[in-house]
């Protein structure tokens, strides 16, 4: 089975809507690398295009916006599983973006991720007792 196919209209919704009702784009910057943002942008556009002309989707997708709350984005990924189901070309379009955007996000968190490599780590904000350090 295609991963690409298994993204649901409400992951996508979120991809989309969750991180521009964060702090803005500073956040979103910090959390993703590179295009990831405009990524995102192209993916809230197309969205947007797609579901404009219907009135109660035009809504869902301002309160969304504006309120960014689990609920309406989750109001937003409804008509955006209609729209999904209606055009297959849309549906592959939007969804390998969003693909993108997770691939670039999870990149991002695996070269953030650090290790040891053997050598002492002592929190210097809270040193207990008479710690060694370098060895001897």
């Amino acid at each position: 089975m295609d991963p690409i196919a298994t993204l649901a209209a409400g992951t996508i919704a979120k991809i989309a809507l969750d991180e521009f009702a964060k702090a803005g784009a500073g956040e979103l910057a910090k959390k993703a690398a590179g295009g990831a943002i405009d990524l995102v942008k192209a993916l809230r556009d197309k969205i947007s295009a797609k579901l404009k002309g219907n009135p109660k989707a035009e809504a869902a997708l301002a309160e969304a916006e504006q309120q960014g709350t689990p609920e309406a984005i989750a109001k937003v990924g409804k008509y955006l599983d209609l729209e999904l189901d209606d055009d297959p070309e849309f549906a592959s379009a939007i969804q390998q973006i969003a693909q993108q955007i997770i691939n670039i996000q999870n990149q991002s968190v695996s070269t953030r991720t650090y290790t040891n490599q053997g050598r002492d780590q002592i929190n210097i904000e809270t040193i207990q007792g008479n710690p060694t350090i370098g060895g001897a």
